[in-house]
């Protein structure tokens, strides 16, 4: 994997909201790891909950595709064991006890080291003694895996979406009878790079599905109501998404399912919205203060144990990826606590209280805009109240913009051959000139369509965007660019610059 060289730019120093340390890093001994296979597991002692982690990883640009078991010693730290696990990547996992024995089985699946695509369902025989049951199951890659009893028998079933080896799309439902799976056939399109989540939205008993990604070239984002047997598409208009994730939660304590979903729209645009169950089954869009993220992660717990869920996230936005976590105000507004956390592409990013302090932890992996890679378990602490830190040397872009509108500039850089000239491939830096902004991305959504429409080999957002700080007067602003296009210039990149 070729490492591009990443510039920082002096901050101005003003003073802003900071937040005292939630999340600290545990002592994982795990590697890090992009397009992620795993997550957390209770693999049979005191339990706990331990961590699966596989993926790949790139040493001198050779790529290394791992499987890695961490105990957990509950000490806050994690010790790898030996496992037996296929390494897999871009791929997906899922624990549930599907022979109701008391403990956590895992079905996982993915592309392996020989590039082939496979699935296995693994039985909990005892600790960390995991046995592979007979092959029921159809493999799949970019994909997800939810477990819920859909027909109500007392057993879990699954339902499983993905790329199948023959590159056709499928979301497939096997129904388990007592340890036997049958493929259930209800209609509904294959998908792959999204997610598929079961929830009892209508509160008739059984399991609904909330489904979102790609159907084949087109964004899709849909809830499938059951009912006699069958499994119909929900008459409702929502936004449609890929590079996605959709989760079912009870965002304002209302004892409803809401929704909440981020992703990639049909422009390459990351788009976040939270999703209002209303009393008469129907729901309303919730625009939200959330950060939008596509190929993005979302997982939805109560960190600060104060009774109502908040929000995890990892993707990319137009700039460059983050990691985040929003506090739940209820009434659909969220707040940022600045958690710190590394942000991740290509990644996952998961609760769990493996402290069994009460409060939830985070599984974090994926790659960093750095290119570093990212396989960590952060401990949650506690929840602070928020101070006033005076001069900090760096301040978030649009915490700043809120009081604005300050001075920004966009650009953009990738090892490419972006206009197909023959010219061969070369570093190339774009950026565009000075702007104010009035509304959160706006720039980068301008920047990122002049590319796409004047740039031959760009693609539709596909490259990491980075804005500039936040500065008070032109002046200043255009002194920082220029220090940016020197540095740029002085590692031999080539650039080119986006006016409007």
């Amino acid at each position: 994997m070729k490492r591009v060289n990443l510039f920082l730019i002096v901050f101005l120093a003003v003073s802003t909201i900071s937040f005292s340390q939630v999340f600290n890093e545990a002592k994982s001994n795990l590697m890090g790891v992009m397009q992620p296979v795993g997550g957390w597991i209770n693999a049979g002692h005191n339990d706990a909950l331990d961590v699966l982690l596989m993926g790949d990883n790139y040493v001198h640009d050779n790529q290394k595709i791992v499987s890695q078991l961490a105990k957990n010693s509950l000490n806050r730290e994690f010790v790898r064991v030996k496992n037996g696990f296929p390494p897999l990547h871009r791929g997906a996992s899922a624990t549930g006890d599907f022979d109701d024995d008391g403990d956590d089985d895992i079905i996982m699946t993915g592309l392996s080291r020989g590039n082939q695509v496979i699935i296995r369902l693994y039985r909990n025989d005892g600790p960390f003694h995991f046995t592979p049951i007979k092959d029921y199951f159809t493999p799949v890659t970019d994909g997800s895996i939810d477990w819920g009893d859909f027909d109500n028998d007392g057993d879990l079933d699954l339902i499983i979406t993905g790329k199948e080896y023959n590159n056709k799309l499928s979301t497939k439902i096997y129904r388990n009878d007592k340890g036997i799976f049958s493929e259930m056939d209800f209609g509904i399109p294959g998908v792959y790079q999204g997610s598929v989540d079961w929830g009892d939205y209508d509160k008739d008993g059984d399991l609904d599905i909330l489904i979102t990604g790609n159907v084949g070239g087109k964004p899709y984002t849909a809830i499938y109501k059951y009912d006699n047997g069958r499994y119909a598409k929900l008459a409702q208009t929502m936004v449609q998404l890929w590079e996605s994730e959709a989760k079912w939660g009870d965002l304002n304590n209302d004892g409803n399912l809401d929704f909440f979903i981020s992703g990639a729209d049909k422009n390459g645009n990351p788009v976040a919205y939270a999703y209002k169950n209303e009393l008469n089954l129907v729901f309303k869009g919730v625009p939200v203060n959330v950060r939008p993220l596509k190929r993005a992660t979302v997982d939805l717990g109560d960190y600060d144990a104060d009774g109502d869920l908040d929000i995890l996230m990892s993707g990319e936005s137009l700039e460059r990826s983050y990691t985040l976590v929003y506090r739940n105000n209820l009434g659909f507004s969220f707040e940022d606590i600045v958690a710190g956390l590394p942000g991740v592409a290509n990644g996952l990013a998961q609760w769990g209280d493996y402290d069994h302090d009460g409060d939830l932890d985070i599984l974090l992996a994926g790659i960093t805009i750095c290119y570093d890679f990212i396989g960590t378990v952060y401990t949650n602490n506690t929840d602070p109240p928020a101070k006033i830190e005076e001069n900090p040397l760096f301040v978030d872009t649009f915490q700043a913009e809120r009081c604005g509108p300050y001075y920004y500039y966009v650009f953009s850089s990738c090892y490419c051959d972006p206009y197909g000239d023959g010219d061969g491939v070369a570093y190339h830096m774009y950026i565009s000139n000075i702007h104010k902004q009035y509304k959160s991305y706006e720039l980068n959504y301008k920047f990122n369509g002049i590319l796409i429409k004047t740039v031959p080999n760009w693609g539709d957002a596909d490259r990491g965007y980075r804005t500039s700080n936040a500065f008070e007067t032109r002046e200043e602003a255009v002194a920082a660019r220029q220090q940016v296009i020197e540095s740029y210039q002085a590692e031999e990149y080539k650039v080119h610059f986006i006016n409007w």
